[in-house]
């Protein structure tokens, strides 16, 4: 398949830093056919946020050019996708589906347009930062606002097929690992007994001791770090933001003293200077907290006589109560 044309370039150029600054977890590059209207090449940058419950979001913009016969058409813009069922194994299918409006040119006329998509894709990630894909979509592009509702009957339409490259922000999403995340260290034993008015709380997240990582995951089958607090404390009644750095605002604030915790407060971790929060944690008494690393979920202790909590220690940067 060609490069883009250098006239192609600039647009997606400019594009890109406004994708980047979305704050998405991963970035992917689609390039491929739309088997319509003299195959023109589409080009789509998407980020890739998951919001829980199998489903992913982002933001994403679009470029289709169809330069054969001297009938050089284009349509250029930026819009919503919507994706289900995606990063649940190494090789998996998913769905996708999204909107964008933009500019719809031809050799004569430039006008709004919108163009719609659905469909579904094949991905295979080797390495959790990785990921290759294969997509084929239905695409509906239309001229004029009745686009959005009514397309006309000079409506472009038809299936493309496209290849894709996904990359995702820090390792695995385990906001806050460091390789010493992904060996295996000494089997931590739950508290004893677990008191305060959070213990039913904490006592679900324990429940999940030993499932395995899952980036976006929020159940059973996996979860990430921010997911976990989210279901622990929801299987509760009490509903919390699916992001790390959301729940950083939930309840009150706790001064970051491990004299200070009380079992079921929230943990909240930064790696990197200026970064804010990019790791949560639930506590659980005796010095332990629970979360979602690059190993599955796991108990690590506040304590700078063992290797893996100073290292959470000197990233430790707040902790909130959600039940007084």
């Amino acid at each position: 398949m060609p490069p883009p044309s250098s006239s192609l370039q600039v647009p997606l150029l400019a594009m890109i830093p406004a994708i980047l600054a979305a704050q998405g977890r991963a970035v992917e590059l689609q390039v491929g056919r739309w088997y319509n209207d003299n195959r023109a090449y589409s080009y789509e940058l998407r980020t890739t946020t998951p919001i829980g419950a199998g489903f992913a979001h982002g933001l994403s913009v679009t470029a289709i050019v169809n330069d054969t016969l001297g009938r050089r058409r284009a349509f250029y813009g930026a819009g919503y996708s919507l994706q289900a069922l995606r990063g649940r194994s190494t090789l998996a299918p998913y769905l996708v589906a999204g909107a964008e409006l933009g500019l719809s040119t031809d050799t004569s006329t430039h006008e709004l347009g919108i163009l719609w998509s659905a469909g579904t894709g094949l991905e295979w990630r080797p390495i959790p930062w990785l990921g290759l894909a294969v997509e084929a979509q239905y695409r509906l592009e239309d001229r004029g606002p009745r686009g959005f509702w009514r397309p006309g009957s000079s409506a472009r339409r038809g299936l493309s097929a496209a290849l894709g490259i996904s990359i995702r922000s820090g390792r695995r999403e385990t906001r806050g690992g460091n390789d010493a995340n992904a060996r295996p260290a000494p089997r931590i034993l739950p508290p004893a007994t677990v008191s305060g008015n959070a213990a039913a709380v904490v006592e679900t997240a324990l429940e999940a001791l030993g499932t395995p990582y899952q980036w976006g995951g929020t159940a059973e089958n996996g979860f990430d770090c921010s997911g976990l607090i989210q279901y622990a404390y929801g299987q509760h009644g009490i509903r919390l933001a699916r992001r790390g750095r959301d729940q950083a605002a939930a309840g009150a604030e706790v001064t970051p003293l491990v004299e200070a915790l009380r079992p079921g407060d929230i943990l909240l971790f930064s790696v990197r200077p200026n970064a804010g929060v990019t790791h949560v944690g639930m506590y659980v008494g005796e010095e332990k907290f629970i979360h979602s690393s690059a190993v599955g979920v796991k108990l690590s202790r506040l304590n700078t006589q063992d290797p893996d909590g100073a290292y959470w220690l000197a990233r430790w940067v707040g902790a909130r109560r959600v039940i007084p």
